[in-house]
């Protein structure tokens, strides 16, 4: 049986550094939500991956269409909340260099919506399995902001660092010039190899996100899917926001990389945030294991069980203690 966990309150405690924003409008889903379904969902297997490799993953979503998320009121609600988060802009790592991160702290607009269960009903209808936010708050409504030079990509090409995303248009991508969100038709090894042989991606493999305005996204298994935000052609304003979910099914091993989170998010918050996940993700498959029991002579069984339990936290223990230099991975621009 599978073994679905409960969903993670977000922390209590406030991290030092994050004000809250005043005078901010409070969220109502009924108002700002009008979720609609995406028309089209490429799979994993139309994109080049393997049944091996698909069954791996908590769901074959590969990503959709583009799909409303958000009301005009919503997406004017988000917007505000957006330019008033922008005093917090700094650079995440070597990719990105203006975003806002941990933003959830700041704003309890942002936080309502990105846990809004609403939303995450719809995210796991479209998975066709089902997922919580982030337990990570950090990887909770990650804002990206175009760079001020025009021509810069607001991010390379790249997996992320989290299984399940959606990228939603904060601002109208019709009011600028350039700032298209694009994908590459195929698999992450397929990039990885033309771009160790020194090859540029075929352009009749790079697909563009059609988004109608702000409001408006797509989903995407973003560990699986290649994907990047390209720059401004010329002075503009783009905003967008990515909201991520862990599967709710602990039998599917976890993805969150700690190595790259650390290189973006302040270290102190990285690993709290991380140490938390995984002992979240510990109680809820010895849970299940706890709820489940019955009286059986099953000992192989037994110890595979407290086994994968025991690698999951000794994983992540090795993880947090790695003291060697690391890189940011990406495919460049």
């Amino acid at each position: 049986m599978p073994s679905i966990a409960q969903p993670l309150e977000f922390p209590r405690p406030q991290p030092t550094g994050y004000p809250r924003l005043e005078n901010e409008p409070v969220f109502d889903a009924a108002k700002h939500l009008a979720l609609e379904m995406p028309t089209q969902i490429t799979r994993l297997d139309a994109l080049g991956y393997s049944e091996e490799t698909i069954a791996a993953c908590p769901t074959d979503l590969g990503i959709t269409s583009t799909f409303r998320i958000l009301s005009d009121e919503g997406a004017a609600c988000l917007l505000e909340v957006a330019r008033g988060l922008s005093p917090y802009i700094r650079a995440s790592g070597e990719r990105v260099s203006r975003s806002v991160r941990g933003g959830v702290y700041q704003s309890q607009f942002l936080r309502d919506f990105c846990m809004a269960p609403e939303l995450t009903e719809a995210i796991s209808a479209m998975c066709g399995a089902p997922m919580h936010p982030h337990t990570m708050p950090h990887q909770l409504g990650h804002l990206n902001y175009n760079p001020l030079k025009v021509g810069e990509n607001v991010d390379k090409w790249h997996v992320d660092t989290l299984r399940v995303d959606f990228v939603l248009f904060v601002t109208d991508p019709n009011k600028i010039e350039g700032g298209e969100f694009e994908y590459f038709n195929g698999t992450a090894d397929e990039v990885r190899a033309l771009k160790d042989a020194g090859q540029d991606l075929p352009e009749d493999k790079i697909m563009q996100a059609d988004i109608p305005g702000a409001g408006y996204g797509v989903l995407q298994q973003g560990n699986m899917v290649v994907h990047r935000a390209k720059g401004l052609r010329e002075e503009g304003e783009r905003i967008t926001l990515v909201n991520g979910y862990v599967p709710a099914d602990m039998s599917y091993p976890d993805y969150t990389r700690f190595d790259q989170l650390s290189l973006v998010d302040p270290e102190t918050i990285a690993a709290s945030e991380y140490a938390r996940h995984i002992a979240w993700m510990g109680r809820e498959s010895l849970s299940t294991q706890l709820q489940d029991f019955d009286f059986s002579d099953d000992r192989d069984g037994f110890a595979g069980q407290l086994d994968r339990v025991a690698a999951l936290l000794s994983g992540a223990a090795a993880q947090l203690r790695a003291t060697e230099k690391i890189k940011m991975d990406h495919f460049g621009d």
